[in-house]
């Protein structure tokens, strides 16, 4: 009887696995582009974080700009005040005084006075004034608020003496004016003999400025 069983096969190596090295080029690859990605995100949100700050954060300006018309605008000027003439009657009105006062004579010539009062030099200048309270409160008064201005800038203040030479009646050294009453009388004053006052002026504390009396030429 013939045998009719196969010869084995020959063995053949078992086939090469697949390449190992295009699956590593590729995890490569697309960490790269992970990498990548994120490289530019974060540029991004870094140039977006910067472009932030610099939306809200100081502005420095050059020095040279011009201001707004706004900052620009300049404040409207405060009216002068009012001088007035010798004779004249001021009314004055503040928050703790309404009071009426006028300059109402300047003397300079023929005023004598017992001897050794007057400074070398010097001679009697008489100012008659009349201050008048229109408040209901009580008002002091007194001869120091008055002085005399000089166009060089000089001021002459008061000097009380009592002399029966002097013009009467003289203004009083202090005294208390009620309401609606008032008070006048001639203020004296030492000034230089060549030259004449420019103003007169009334300056009690209450008052922001000096209220002013034109003495006008001799």
């Amino acid at each position: 009887m013939t045998d009719t069983t196969p010869p084995p096969l020959p063995d053949f190596p078992p086939p090469p696995s697949a390449p190992k090295k295009s699956y590593t080029n590729a995890i490569i690859i697309a960490s790269a582009a992970a990498v990548i990605a994120a490289i530019v995100t974060t540029g991004v949100v870094v140039a977006q974080s910067q472009d932030d700050k610099d939306d809200t954060g100081s502005r420095v300006t050059a020095a040279s700009s011009e201001p707004s018309s706004a900052s620009s605008a300049k404040p409207s000027p405060t009216p002068r005040q009012e001088t007035f003439n010798i004779g004249d009657t001021a009314n004055i009105t503040t928050s703790s005084v309404d009071l009426s006062a006028a300059a109402l004579a300047y003397k300079d010539k023929g005023i004598t006075s017992g001897p050794g009062l007057l400074s070398a030099g010097q001679k009697w200048a008489v100012v008659e004034v009349k201050v008048c309270n229109q408040s209901d409160e009580p008002l002091e008064v007194s001869p120091f608020p008055w002085s005399l201005a000089y166009e060089d800038g000089a001021r002459v203040e008061p000097t009380h003496v009592s002399g029966g030479e002097l013009p009467q009646p003289l203004y009083p050294l202090e005294a208390k004016v009620k309401g609606g009453d008032c008070v006048r009388g001639n203020i004296t004053f030492q000034v230089p003999e060549e030259g004449r006052p420019e103003r007169v002026l009334y300056s009690p504390s209450d008052v922001d400025e000096p209220v002013e009396w034109q003495v006008g030429k001799a």
